[in-house]
């Protein structure tokens, strides 16, 4: 199943490394990365990482349009810089489990994730972000 695991923090807070295991076909809403950069390494299985362009649509709302998707195996490595940092990161193995290896620029706490309102449309969210032990 999902979990997000500290592999290591910089005393300094220079960045964060840290171990997600994803359960098959589980994957994150539309986010970001708090303004933070990350990059993102699948060291078992393969994930899809699908990137999204998002503008404001007045209010609360945004309009969030898919660009790409990428299917990332093993060794593979990938980088997000805000601004265009919002995308969708999914176990892409339907028969077991994923691991990826994210180094972040500092220590995520918390993101914005995009839920979609049914009219096309999607507001932002802010949710903390923990550990599993």
């Amino acid at each position: 199943a999902y979990a997000r695991r500290l592999l290591h923090r910089d005393p300094a807070g220079r960045y964060t490394a840290i171990v997600m295991t994803w359960g098959p076909g589980q994957g994150t809403p539309v986010h970001d990365h708090g303004g933070l950069w990350c990059v993102e390494g699948v060291v078992e299985g393969q994930i899809a990482v699908t990137q999204y362009d998002v503008a404001p649509a007045g209010g609360e709302q945004y309009v969030v349009t898919m660009r790409d998707t990428i299917l990332a195996g093993v060794g593979t490595a990938g980088r997000l810089i805000p601004p265009t940092d919002y995308h969708v990161i999914s176990n892409a193995r339907p028969d077991r489990a994923s691991l990826t290896l994210h180094v972040y620029g500092g220590d995520l706490r918390e993101c914005r994730v995009f839920m979609p309102q049914g009219d096309g449309r999607y507001t932002a969210q802010v949710r903390a972000l923990s550990f599993h032990d």
